[in-house]
C-alpha cells in the first residue's frame, strides 16, 4: 500500500510539471522554454529507481503471498467446510427442536382428546349408574315393603298355628300356686321324675318333644339337638358330644358278627323301616348320640340328659325371641312362656327379634327332605296354606319313610344278667 502511494505521488508530480509547462508554452508561445536542471533529472532517476524497486518489492510480496495462499488452501478449504456444516447443523439442530416441541404439543394434544373421550365415557356410565341406582333403590323400597306385608303375614300365621298347637296341647297348671304344669291332664315334674309313672312321664315328653318340634318348624329355627317325637317312645339325639361308650359283649358291630343272645343284641340296636320291606339296622355310633325320652328299659341318665337336651331346645327357641331362661329344669312353664309371648306378641316385634338369629336353613335339620318336597313345592309358599306334619310326628301317612318302634319283651331271668348298653327301641 505504501509503495502504491509513493508512485502514484511520483506521477503526479511529473503530470503536474509536464501541465504546468504545456499551459506556459500555449500562454507565451513567444517566449523560450526552460529544460531540465540537472538536479531535476537527478531525482527523476532516483525517483524511477525507487519506482522500479517497488514494483519489484510489489511483485516478491504478491508471489509470496501466493505461495502462502497455495499452501494453506486445503486447510481454509476444510474451514470453509466446517464453518459450513456447523451452520447446517445448527439449523438442522433447530428444526429438530421445533419438530420435536410439535411433536409434544401433539402428543399432549392427543391424550388430551382421550382423556376427554373417557371422562365423557365416564359421565356417560355416571349418569347411567345413578339411574340404575336410583331405579334400584326404588325397586329396594318396594321390595322392603312387600317383605314387610310378607313377614306381617307370616307373623300371623305363625302365631295362629302356634295358637292351635295350644290347643291341641293345652299346658295348664296342676295345683294352684306351684310350678307343676300338665300337658293334655299329664303331669310333666320338672326335672324330678321319682315317684312318677315312667309310662305318663314318657308320654307326656312326648306330647312335649312333638310340640317343641313343630314350634320350631313354624318358627324356622333348626334345633341343636333333633328331636324323633314318637309319643311315648320319644327321643332325643346330640350331634355335638360324643357318644357315651357302653360295654358290648360277644359281637362286632363293624361286621354284624353275632355271638351273643339276641337279648343282649337288641338293647344296641336300632331298626329302621323303610316301605317295601326292607330293614335297617343301625348301631350307636352311626347314629350318633342318641338319648331316650323315656325311662323305663334304659339307663338312668341316659334318660335324665335327653330331657337336659329337650330343656336346652326349649331355652334355645326362648332366645331366639328374646326371651331369658331362669331356670332351665322348668320344662313346661318354660315352654307355656315361650308360647304364651309368641301369641300375644306383635308382628314387628317378632321381625325385630328374627333380625338378630342367625338361620342356616328353611327349616329344622331333623326334617327330611323328602318330607319337604314330596308335593313339589314348598310349604312356606303361601301363608294362608296349612303346613304338612313333619317326619315324625303322629300323622305319617303321607310320609315316604316310617320308622317303627318294636318293642322288645324280656324276661324277669335275664333282666338280672343283661347289661344296661342302651334302650331297646330307636329311629334314625
Amino acid at each position: 500500500k505504501g509503495i502504491n502511494s509513493v508512485e502514484e505521488n511520483y506521477l503526479l508530480h511529473v503530470h503536474t510539471h509536464m501541465e504546468s509547462e504545456r499551459t506556459r508554452q500555449e500562454l507565451k508561445p513567444s517566449r523560450a522554454k526552460r529544460s531540465y536542471t540537472f538536479d531535476s533529472l537527478l531525482r527523476l532517476n532516483e525517483l524511477e529507481k525507487c519506482l522500479r524497486d517497488m514494483q519489484k518489492s510489489r511483485d516478491e510480496v504478491m508471489e509470496n503471498i501466493e505461495q502462502v495462499l497455495n499452501c494453506e488452501e486445503h486447510k481454509l478449504a476444510m474451514q470453509r467446510e466446517r464453518s459450513t456444516a456447523a451452520l447446517r447443523l445448527s439449523r438442522y439442530e433447530k428444526q429438530i427442536e421445533k419438530e420435536t416441541k410439535e411433536l409434544e404439543q401433539e402428543e399432549l394434544r392427543e391424550k388430551l382428546r382421550a382423556r376427554a373421550a373417557a371422562m365423557e365415557e365416564a359421565r356417560r356410565r355416571y349418569h347411567t349408574g345413578n339411574e340404575y341406582l336410583e331405579e334400584s333403590l326404588r325397586k329396594l323400597e318396594r321390595d322392603r315393603e312387600a317383605l314387610s306385608a310378607t313377614s306381617s303375614r307370616l307373623c300371623d300365621r305363625q302365631r295362629e298355628l302356634i295358637a292351635d298347637l295350644l290347643s291341641i296341647y293345652p299346658i295348664e297348671p296342676a295345683e294352684p300356686g306351684t310350678l307343676m304344669f300338665t300337658i293334655r291332664d299329664l303331669s310333666l315334674p320338672n326335672s324330678a321324675f321319682h315317684g312318677f309313672d315312667d309310662e305318663r312321664i314318657a308320654t307326656a315328653l312326648g306330647f312335649t318333644c312333638h310340640l317343641v318340634r313343630m314350634i320350631a318348624y313354624y318358627l324356622e329355627i333348626p334345633l341343636r339337638f333333633p328331636i324323633t317325637p314318637m309319643s311315648s317312645r320319644s327321643s332325643i339325639r346330640d350331634p355335638i358330644s360324643s357318644s357315651i361308650p357302653a360295654p358290648r359283649q360277644g359281637y362286632v358291630s363293624g361286621h354284624m358278627a353275632v355271638v351273643a343272645p339276641l337279648l343282649y343284641l337288641v338293647d344296641w340296636l336300632y331298626v329302621d323301616f323303610y316301605e317295601g320291606g326292607e330293614i335297617r339296622l343301625v348301631d350307636n355310633n352311626q347314629l350318633g348320640a342318641l338319648f331316650p325320652l323315656f325311662a323305663r328299659g334304659v339307663d338312668r341318665y341316659r334318660f335324665e340328659y335327653g330331657v337336659f337336651l329337650l330343656n336346652k331346645n326349649i331355652e334355645q327357641l326362648m332366645n331366639s325371641q328374646g326371651l331369658l331362661v331362669m331356670d332351665l329344669r322348668h320344662t313346661l312353664p318354660n315352654l307355656k312362656y315361650l308360647i304364651l309371648t309368641l301369641i300375644s306378641t306383635s308382628s314387628q316385634q317378632i321381625s325385630h327379634y328374627r333380625k338378630f338369629i342367625p338361620h342356616i336353613c328353611t327349616m329344622p335339620n331333623n326334617i327330611s327332605y323328602e318330607e319337604n318336597h314330596s308335593s313339589g313345592r314348598s310349604s312356606l309358599e303361601d301363608p294362608t296354606r296349612s303346613k304338612s306334619p313333619p317326619q315324625g310326628s303322629f300323622d305319617s301317612g303321607g310320609a315316604s319313610k316310617r320308622s317303627l318302634a318294636i318293642p322288645i319283651p324280656k324276661s324277669s331271668a335275664s333282666e338280672a344278667h343283661r347289661p344296661r348298653t342302651g334302650f331297646g327301641v330307636g329311629v334314625t
